[in-house]
């Protein structure tokens, strides 16, 4: 199937399914093109806006159903299998699909999924009323987190008051309002629900757009944080009272600043804060021994930026990556290199250690593109069943006629290609580290000193060699376990991630 037909049908897709967006209203009828908006009056401008907000909820109330049923498919496939500790479960292992297919973080993947659960199941008429365009997105979480562990019984009328007059309050109205419905019917869960985010209190940073970083204590107890910001504040007050000209605001940021630094402070500031510092949490939670460091990359629930590192096959539409035009044989030149299916060729002197720097970086981009071409007619090919079957033995048919040129490429001065030992040697290392700077998960942002160098081909029968290893955290190297996923390295700092679902993500060096 060709990546045309694959948009045809795409769009009849959505031309079949129109009949179940939302009414639109005469004026958005009308509006035609985006230029013709000029023509609007205001009145029909704003309902424009609404018009387009309620195919927005629709849009997204499809997204979630769609993970719902990848979810149940994932979970019921693997009801009779226990993956054990060194690979992760089916909700994991779907997560990182849908974090990989949407570039999402982890986290906000989870999240995502999580809502996809609970729309389609104990919250339906959640779910039913954002496809309908009567509430957002962001009130359906509002819904979902107000009703998150609560009794069944409790969960439905609070869901009924809520939907009651949701398309006429603000998230914020929304929230205030089930929470006091929800300490009403289950006082006991709400308070057990405070207590669990308490033993959960952590300490974290992420950094902003603007180039600065925010810094943030959360789930405190409410009387902790509380007393904290009040004490903050009354200091700032005198300091801005003794003449300070200062904001306000970035008055209390500095003195959270130079507290937490241990810089000295002002007698009468010091004894303001200090004075009743020694009195006992209100929480009565002993602070955790031995708690390490998080650092965040992007604030919680923020989807990561991609970088060019990752190429993917969701990226291109239905029929997975975009082709490339033209032939293999004009795109290397010159050199004993390996043969790609296709006529396609790699040079052998392809890598980090060519004297082209410029050039060797140029082949891998190439070699990216012609893989990338090489699965989409490998998808094209295979029946809908079938694909991720398909998809995975092309590429590893791409890494077999790799072998040779490879092996040619990896030689040093020994004139072997790898080391005998499992650990690789520190040079090595440094140029794995070098080549990626994170996880090569297409979505992760663990700094690639926190992950495990692992074998991409486990060291027996594989090698240890740079065209063999790559920086995995934790999890993802649990994920790569899992029998429906597979990594395959072709090429040093060239790897293919193969999903369950049959799609592909092109890992290329950061340095590309």
């Amino acid at each position: 199937m060709s990546t045309s037909v694959a948009m045809a049908n795409h769009q009849h897709e959505w031309e079949d399914r129109a009949w179940s967006l939302p009414d639109l209203p005469p004026a958005v009828q009308l509006s035609g093109q985006r230029e013709r908006l000029g023509d609007l009056a205001d009145d029909e401008l704003l309902e424009v806006a609404r018009a387009a907000r309620r195919r927005a909820s629709w849009a997204q109330a499809r997204e979630l159903a769609a993970i719902a049923e990848l979810h149940r498919r994932r979970i019921d496939a693997e009801s009779e299998v226990d993956p054990g500790y060194r690979m992760l479960s089916a909700h994991e292992s779907v997560t990182e699909e849908v974090a990989a297919a949407l570039m999402l973080t982890s986290s906000a993947a989870a999240t995502l999924v999580h809502l996809a659960e609970r729309l389609t199941g104990p919250l339906s008429a959640t779910g039913a009323a954002l496809e309908a365009g009567r509430i957002d997105l962001a009130k359906a979480r509002v819904i979902c987190d107000t009703t998150d562990d609560l009794p069944d019984q409790a969960t439905q009328r609070v869901e009924a008051a809520a939907l009651e007059k949701a398309s006429d309050q603000t998230t914020g109205q929304l929230r205030r309002r089930l929470k006091r419905i929800a300490q009403r019917l289950a006082p006991e869960v709400i308070e057990e629900r405070k207590r669990e985010a308490v033993r959960r209190r952590r300490l974290e940073l992420w950094e902003t757009p603007s180039g600065t970083a925010d810094l943030a204590l959360c789930d405190l107890a409410i009387e902790d944080a509380h007393a904290i910001y009040n004490k903050i504040t009354a200091a700032a007050h005198g300091l801005k009272t003794d003449g300070d000209t200062r904001p306000l605001t970035t008055i209390r940021a500095d003195l959270a600043t130079r507290l937490l630094q241990g810089t000295e402070l002002p007698d009468a500031t010091r004894t303001l804060l200090t004075h009743t510092c020694a009195t006992p949490a209100a929480s009565g939670v002993a602070a955790p021994a031995g708690v390490p460091h998080e650092t965040r990359t992007a604030a919680p629930g923020i989807g990561a930026v991609p970088t060019d590192r990752t190429s993917t096959a969701s990226d291109r539409g239905a029929g997975g990556m975009g082709g490339v035009g033209g032939t293999g044989g004009d795109r290397c030149s010159g050199g004993a290199g390996g043969e790609v299916g296709g006529g396609y060729h790699i040079r052998s002197d392809t890598g980090g250690h060519s004297n082209g720097r410029v050039g060797a970086e140029a082949e891998v981009a190439s070699l990216a593109d012609i893989v990338d071409e090489l699965l989409t007619q490998a998808r094209g090919r295979a029946r809908p069943a079938d694909r991720r079957i398909a998809i995975g033995q092309a590429a590893h048919h791409i890494h077999h006629q790799l072998s040779d040129a490879r092996e040619a490429a990896c030689q040093g001065d020994t004139h072997t290609h790898g080391r005998p030992g499992y650990r690789p040697p520190a040079k090595m290392r440094q140029e794995v580290a070098a080549r990626h700077t994170t996880c090569v998960f297409p979505t992760c942002n663990q700094p690639s000193h926190r992950c495990d160098l692992d074998h991409t081909v486990p060291w027996r029968p594989g090698i240890t060699c740079r065209c063999n290893l790559a920086p995995l955290c934790r999890r993802h190297h649990r994920l790569k376990q899992r029998l429906d996923w597979q990594l395959i390295q072709i090429w040093p700092g060239l790897l293919i991630w193969v999903t369950p679902s049959g799609t592909w993500h092109i890992i290329r060096p950061d340095r590309q």
